[in-house]
């Protein structure tokens, strides 16, 4: 069974607050995908009736969240110190941390954010829907956790999974 190492966790969380400041390319990478996940949920609050069967919307969406999300698990998996782009998994190896926590760890914040904004997502798309349009869908609570959750995350933890194993 696949479990949560306490204490690698703490040890993760301890070394996240202390390399904070990394510098430009931490905060940069930060701004840039909160951005790029501000447009997409700008949006994805959009009542899906309004988009009337046109999917161009959410196809951009989704674009827009998964390099959003890229930008934003990109802070955790690398390190410019020198110059030079450094894999945190190499470093975090001495803590010590096994691979499968430090892709818990991430994996762990990833899915923070994907709940955030599919309730975001979700209750304006209901509230939106109600008080505008006088009408509700099961598409106005679907199409986020769709949008927002599960294609995001399978796909972004996907590329992660493939980006530690081939370290």
């Amino acid at each position: 069974m696949i479990g949560i190492d306490e204490k690698q966790q703490f040890l993760l969380d301890q070394f996240y607050k202390k390399e904070k400041l990394w510098g430009a390319d931490y905060y940069l990478s930060d701004v840039v995908s909160g951005i790029i996940l501000s447009i997409t949920m700008i949006m994805l609050i959009m009542p899906v009736q309004l988009w009337e069967g046109d999917v161009t919307a959410i196809g951009i969406a989704l674009i827009l969240e998964l390099m959003g999300m890229e930008c934003y698990v990109r802070r955790y998996l690398w390190l410019r110190e020198n110059g030079v782009n450094k894999s945190v998994y190499q470093i975090v190896r001495l803590v010590p941390v096994s691979r499968r926590q430090f892709v818990w760890y991430i994996l762990n914040k990833l899915l923070r954010l994907c709940f955030c904004l599919t309730g975001v997502s979700a209750a304006c798309q209901v509230v939106f829907a109600l008080a505008f349009l006088d009408t509700l869908s099961v598409w106005n609570l679907l199409a986020p956790a769709v949008c927002s959750l599960f294609l995001p995350m399978v796909l972004t933890a996907s590329t992660l999974l493939w980006q530690v194993s081939s370290e």
